[in-house]
């Protein structure tokens, strides 16, 4: 597989440095808000990577962080619960993180090897930046708080291809006593009245946002480790900084080997923020549609491209999701009417290669769709039509791929149908097969109709029915 890295703004074969274990890193929400669309682009593309590379025999450890204490935490519980928002802070986090595993559970994400969070980690963190401030790349501002100082990191701006002096050029002062250079970025915040802190060697204080990454990772994944990745947004600043002091702390270029990143999800043509009011959460989403319409309209869009969020690519992503399913559930059924040899040749393989070849070509989630999709139909209007022109072996064989196919995109997750609607359609289906060969055609269609009203299609081929059953939106 060729992968695009980031870091060389090249296409590259994806290359692990243990065989068969593939070490990856992804940055996790700050749980001060509801998840929404974008974070669930980002999320899923990794699961189905995930998933893909775990469908070619690798052993995959996904760590995806919480940034469980932050500005934005804090503010959020000052607006929640006033003068009670210093005992009271952690319900936030706490709310959002649950939402988080929620959702992921809806959109069939499968879990991380590990979920670290900020909170957890301080003592791995002070000690980092003891290092760091020994090693002359960090210092202590009047306020006690710890910065890390650029200018003594060679190259910076190699992720993001931006000079340091073009950077100081444009850079404006952020309102931070005791910053040494503009650029400079805080390691260990001070404290401030009414917020949370941890004891320190500098002050009482938490944790800066660009160390706890780079701590976290390479503490579950060790150093280097194979790809980083998160939001096309992280590039500048957050993992051109982390790159920065994993440079200093470990005297590397690198501490990844590849970097990943997802383009940014837009409505109406804007990027999606709460300052112009057009964030759509997951939540909303995934109440009116299945979490697999939503993992399909995702894979629509190249992960490296823009994706323009839209009810109708949703609608759209729903109907192939159905008939995804339909194909499955009904050859599932056709593999008991398949014949002992195969008496006529079927081009199924073609789908199965395609979709392969697009994976495996920066990970082409439109083209692999496309191809899952196309099985699916040549399944329903070819391969039904002369299932006894085809052995029980093909006939398995051609499942089976198509299972596999769909299982990397995660888009057939609720294959099970209740026992109680399965035993109920198969006696239907029976008793209609009887009608219709005795030509009670009218009763035969009011058994048809009956069925359709607890979502139940049936579909004839000559004097064989198989169904599908249409499983309801939600999570069951």
């Amino acid at each position: 597989m060729r992968i695009y890295n980031t870091a060389t703004r090249q296409l590259e074969e994806f290359v692990t440095y243990t065989p068969r274990l593939a070490r990856g890193y992804v940055c996790g929400i700050t749980p001060y808000d509801s998840v929404h669309v974008g974070h669930g682009r980002v999320y899923v593309f990794f699961d189905m990577f995930r998933r893909y590379l775990e469908a070619q025999g690798y052993e995959v450890r996904l760590v995806i962080n919480f940034t469980d204490i932050d500005d934005k935490i804090i503010n959020k519980a000052r607006e929640e619960f006033g003068a009670e928002a210093y005992k009271r802070w952690r319900e936030v986090p706490e709310r959002y993180i649950a939402e988080f595993f929620e959702m992921s559970k809806r959109l069939f994400i499968e879990p991380a090897y590990a979920y670290p969070k900020v909170t957890e980690n301080v003592e791995d963190m002070v000690a980092w930046i003891k290092a760091l401030v020994e090693k002359g790349y960090a210092y202590t501002a009047p306020d006690g708080s710890v910065y890390f100082e650029v200018g003594k990191v060679p190259n910076y701006g190699v992720l993001s291809r931006q000079r340091i002096e073009e950077l100081m050029a444009g850079a404006r002062v952020e309102p931070e006593p005791g910053k040494r250079n503009p650029l400079d970025f805080a390691l260990w915040k001070s404290w401030t009245p009414g917020e949370p802190w941890w004891n320190a060697p500098w002050c009482p204080g938490r944790p800066g946002w660009h160390l706890e990454c780079v701590v976290m990772s390479t503490k579950h994944l060790g150093m280097p480790f194979d790809f980083h990745g998160g939001g096309a947004d992280l590039i500048f600043p957050h993992h051109e900084n982390e790159i920065a002091i994993a440079k200093a702390y470990f005297g590397v270029d690198n501490f990844a080997r590849y970097w990943i990143h997802v383009g940014y999800l837009t409505v109406r043509g804007e990027k999606m923020s709460k300052s112009l009011g057009n964030v759509v959460t997951l939540k909303e989403v995934l109440s009116k549609y299945s979490g697999e319409a939503l993992r399909l309209a995702y894979a629509m869009s190249h992960y490296r491209k823009p994706m323009e969020f839209s009810y109708e690519v949703l609608d759209q992503a729903e109907e192939m999701a159905k008939t995804i399913y339909t194909a499955y559930d009904e050859l599932g059924q056709a593999v008991g009417d398949a014949g002992e040899e195969d008496k006529e040749a079927l081009d199924y393989g073609r789908y199965v290669e395609e979709f392969y070849a697009a994976l495996e070509d920066d990970f082409s989630t439109p083209q692999a769709a496309q191809q899952l999709y196309g099985l699916a139909r040549y399944i329903i209007s070819t391969v039904l039509h002369k299932i006894d022109k085809i052995s029980r072996n093909t006939a398995l064989s051609i499942l089976s791929q198509y299972v596999k196919m769909a299982d990397i995109l995660g888009v057939l997750e609720r294959r099970e149908v209740p026992k109680e609607v399965e035993e109920a359609v198969k006696a239907a289906v029976e008793v209609r097969a009887k009608l219709r060969k005795d030509r009670q055609y009218q009763l035969a269609d009011y058994i048809r109709e009956r069925l359709a009203g607890i979502g139940v299609e049936l579909h004839d081929f000559g004097q064989r029915t198989y169904y599908t059953y249409r499983r309801g939106n939600r999570l069951r």
